[in-house]
């Protein structure tokens, strides 16, 4: 039987005595790698003209680990090295931030994933998809940093309707329409940024319809309703100043014209009645049309009129 060599990563020893298949034995500096023990690789110093970095790359287990590989040369091949993290943290007891963290200090380092057969991208996929919600979540942010993957990678990692459920799943995607009263969940940071770069585009929900009235300002003890149609709020807002209607209604000027917008009411622009003064001609918008019932009236809650004062 061969010695167990202390240089290389993994020492093949052949059949064994039962004719099974061929027995490994690992060495001291895979067996400081898969332990995290820096301290003691350095001293080993693992060397790529004997040992399978590659292989070391995938058991390494911290970032201590990665540096002291790094010195001395980079993988060549990332995907086979992620997908091993991710197995690890997947099915293991390994926790996912050792996996994490391990991949991106070497992306730190300037290791990309640019490249890699679709069996393994699909390899990588399937992994996530067996992952907890907590590891999917860190791996989907940290493949998503920077130019740490190519689009064209991560692109293919999200192509499968499953994963697109399980980015809803966990939050990544936002709920439907229909569904926003009954999403109770938190997304996680970053969301915008990883639909992003996972290439995925979201259709902006629709908006909300006005309600089919509404009401502006606070009731007073000793206040007034105005009450006006839609149509008529435009026409006012385009026979006199916004501020001289809002101060007589009791709101402020940057108050009504939230109001119209919420109603979609367009507002003179800025120097309108300037120019209106000056004689210059002006065009005046249409009022566009609303839903069915919705928003035709505005109810303002003005203070009381003033009293007049007696005469003596």
């Amino acid at each position: 039987m061969l010695p167990l060599s202390l240089s290389a990563s993994r020492v093949r020893l052949g059949n064994n005595e039962d004719g099974d298949e061929d027995d490994y034995r690992v060495s001291a500096v895979h067996e400081a790698c898969s332990r995290g023990n820096a301290e003691i690789l350095k001293r080993l110093r693992p060397d790529p003209a004997r040992d399978d970095f590659q292989d070391l790359y995938e058991t390494a287990t911290n970032r201590a680990v990665i540096d002291v590989l790094a010195e001395k040369a980079l993988p060549q091949d990332v995907g086979p090295v992620i997908l091993h993290h991710l197995w690890w943290a997947t099915f293991t007891e390994r926790g996912y931030w050792t996996a994490t963290d391990a991949l991106r200090r070497l992306f730190e380092l300037g290791v990309r994933w640019t490249q890699s057969s679709p069996g393994e991208i699909g390899n990588v996929r399937r992994s996530l998809l067996k992952a907890s919600d907590s590891l999917f979540v860190e791996f989907m942010k940290l493949m998503a940093t920077a130019d740490f993957c190519s689009p064209q990678i991560l692109s293919e990692v999200a192509r499968a309707g499953s994963m697109r459920d399980r980015m809803k799943k966990v939050g990544f995607m936002p709920p439907s329409h229909d569904q926003r009263r009954r999403f109770d969940q938190m997304r996680p940071t970053r969301s915008r940024e990883v639909l992003k770069k996972f290439g995925i585009e979201t259709p902006k929900p629709p908006p909300l319809p006005p309600p089919q009235s509404v009401w502006v300002g606070h009731w007073q003890p000793n206040g007034r309703e105005i009450k006006m149609a839609r149509a008529e709020l435009f026409e006012r807002v385009w026979s006199a100043p916004v501020a001289k209607l809002a101060e007589e209604w009791g709101i402020t000027g940057t108050g009504l014209k939230k109001v119209c917008r919420r109603v979609q009411i367009p507002v003179p622009p800025r120097g309108y009645w300037a120019k209106l003064k000056a004689g210059h001609r002006v065009k005046r918008p249409s009022l566009p049309a609303l839903p069915a019932g919705s928003g035709e009236e505005i109810i303002f809650h003005a203070p009381s009129e003033p009293t007049a004062p007696s005469s003596s």
